[in-house]
């Protein structure tokens, strides 16, 4: 009888220490995670809609995707009322430090974010109608281009890589200001300009302006001379070797500016959901299913090749987990983290 009820009493102290374990990790976590993104239509929208997909499937945390654009919802991080965002690499360094277009807005203090997760890229140059002259970067000298992106300057730097690349500036080129990447591709589409001065591989209007002009991305020139060139110009970047025939605008086996693509959180967000999301996000097997170059999120990109922000602590234990967290990796975050007197 004594044995029975010891039995009875280690099952329900197992039972009560099972729930309380629960209970303490649905505490950690936030109830509902708010994800920042560009406005709906945009790559980057539909990054922030898979990522919170995923995480209600494969966590206990509810999410809400809010199109609000960066400059909403950066400052947004302060208040706490936007937990993650999606953003480029190079206005995530800007906003992590407080400079250039993030200066004035965050006061120069810069805002308090951490990288939970990496993975995929943008490949983007200058893009021309098919029947153009215009065969290669070089020949874009004395042509008019639809550029300055007031707005988004990370996209602009991207623009003046690909005039680097050829040795060429802006002074040696007419500039036909537009607002954005879509209205640089209309204003080719209705002969205000000569070239688009920023498309990527994926986006909806590059599949229009190819489908109605034959339209195509101009390729970058590899050489180490004309590299270092560009990537002066635009250092959060990389060459990447596109195959052809893979996206409309990429008929032929082309050099495109790639960039990482970020989903940040505010520096204080739960060290176990940031480890949560990246895990569901890991382990989900249909990414390909959200957008087809969600097929290149793959294992081994999710540790950042060009980090401009520091990890989050939950995302650093899950890639040292991983065997992903190298030391050149460690040597950033600690250069990344010095630069604003910051611990992790």
């Amino acid at each position: 009888m004594v044995m029975k009820k010891t039995i009875a009493l280690s099952i329900i102290f197992g039972i009560l220490l099972f729930w309380n374990i629960q209970v303490t990790i649905a505490q950690q976590l936030p109830s509902i995670v708010n994800i920042g993104t560009h406005p709906v239509g945009a790559f980057f929208h539909v990054i922030g809609t898979a990522v919170g997909a995923i995480t209600e499937r494969n966590t206990p945390m509810k999410t809400k995707v809010m199109p609000v654009g960066i400059t909403a919802w950066m400052p947004m991080l302060v208040t706490k009322e936007m937990d993650l965002g999606v953003l480029n690499s190079t206005d995530a360094k800007w906003g992590y430090l407080g400079t250039e277009a993030y200066k004035d807005l965050s006061k120069g203090q810069g805002f308090p974010m951490r990288l939970v997760l990496t993975g995929i890229c943008n490949d983007v140059s200058i893009g021309v109608s098919g029947n153009s002259p215009v065969k290669k970067l070089a020949d874009l000298k004395g042509k008019t281009i639809a550029a300055g992106f007031a707005k988004t300057p990370a996209v602009q730097m991207q623009a003046t890589a690909a005039l680097a690349n050829a040795g060429l500036s802006w002074d040696d080129v007419r500039l036909l200001p537009v607002a954005s990447p879509g209205d640089s591709l209309k204003a080719v589409m209705e002969g205000r300009a000569d070239a688009a001065g920023s498309a990527t591989v994926g986006m909806p209007d590059l599949t229009d302006f190819n489908a109605k002009t034959g339209g195509i991305l101009l390729s970058f020139d590899p050489s180490p001379e004309a590299k270092a060139r560009a990537l002066k110009a635009y250092p959060d970047g990389m060459l990447h070797l596109v195959k052809g025939g893979t996206w409309p605008g990429v008929p032929k086996d082309s050099w495109l500016l790639r960039y990482e693509i970020y989903v940040v959180a505010r520096k204080d967000f739960p060290d176990d959901a940031a480890y949560q999301i990246i895990k569901a996000m890991w382990e989900y097997k249909g990414l390909s299913s959200y957008h087809v170059k969600f097929a290149e999120w793959t294992p081994e990109t999710f540790a950042s090749k060009n980090l401009t922000t520091p990890y989050h602590p939950g995302s650093v234990k899950f890639l040292k987990e991983k065997n992903l967290w190298s030391k050149e990796l460690e040597a950033k975050q600690k250069e990344l983290l010095a630069q604003k007197g910051e611990k992790e």
